[in-house]
């Protein structure tokens, strides 16, 4: 009977284990995108993005590489000292993972010279993360940013 059971509970723990993804997994790698952005962690996407990345769309001159990646990010957290993103859905096919998340904050800031006007946003994203040897190597995402503008109070109804 104990061999019964210890082989049941080694079987549950290894189906357990089979469905935790592997960290080097493209779902998992991207969700590393969205967790580096939620906790201001610019070494985190020095991890996980290729020297080479590319944010799509962006303008022909603007830098590649996760130096690109930073910048952003301390941008948008100079704005938006409180600024979060949360995954709501992710869905992986092959080595591209489509997620899409809610970004908040409050501009506290100027943005995209716009001054700061304390009031708070609610937007969503959706992005597409291409994977290639363990590294972010393109994004292409779409950010609600109309929403935005008229939350933060620089566009009218």
């Amino acid at each position: 009977m104990k061999s019964l059971i210890a082989s049941i509970a080694g079987s549950f723990f290894a189906v357990q284990a089979s469905a935790t993804p592997a960290a080097n997994e493209p779902r998992q790698i991207a969700s590393q995108w969205y967790e580096a952005f939620a906790h201001h962690d610019a070494a985190l996407l020095e991890k996980i993005l290729a020297p080479s990345w590319v944010d799509i769309p962006s303008p022909s001159d603007a830098p590649h590489g996760p130096e690109a990646a930073k910048a952003a990010m301390a941008m948008l957290v100079n704005a938006f000292p409180d600024f979060d993103i949360k995954i709501e859905d992710l869905i992986q096919d092959g080595n591209k993972v489509v997620v899409r998340s809610t970004i908040t904050g409050t501009q506290r800031q100027a943005f995209a010279g716009l001054p700061a006007t304390g009031r708070s946003m609610r937007i969503q994203a959706v992005d597409i993360h291409e994977i290639e040897n363990g590294k972010i190597v393109r994004t292409w995402h779409t950010e609600d940013w109309m929403t935005g503008l008229r939350e933060l109070g620089h566009l009218s109804r």
